[in-house]
């Protein structure tokens, strides 16, 4: 769980872990796809984004159902948000945890979770 997290500031990785554990104990199948993102990566990510919905293929295509930042405008940058997918059927109670946990979870984008706010503190 924690090399997944690698990356985020200390409370926030805290935070995760804990809505991860309160994930296991209720038998959520979770699994976590990023945290920290390079301004690098996170380029790639916003390129890739933008041409899926030039093409109109955001947010119905594989690799395009997801929106992302541009670089330096995305929580990732800051090891302050991290993604995780569940299946269907468990996410309303995985967005319920991680907001419980302390996170904003955004409806366009239910496998990312923030720091609400994030912004006011990097």
């Amino acid at each position: 769980m924690a090399m997944s997290l690698r990356g985020l500031h200390p409370e926030v990785r805290d935070r995760a872990e804990l809505a991860l554990s309160w994930a296991d104990y209720y038998g959520i199948p979770v699994r976590v796809t990023s945290a920290f993102r390079s301004l690098e990566h996170q380029r790639k990510l916003r390129a890739r984004f933008e041409n899926c919905v030039a093409e109109g293929r955001f947010p119905s295509s594989p690799g395009c159902e997801f929106p992302a930042n541009r670089p330096g405008d995305s929580g990732h940058n800051y090891g302050m948000a991290w993604d995780s997918v569940t299946p269907p059927e468990w996410q309303p109670a995985w967005d319920y945890l991680r907001e419980y946990a302390g996170f904003r979870v955004p409806s366009n984008d239910q496998i990312h979770a923030e720091v609400p706010d994030w912004r006011r503190y990097v």
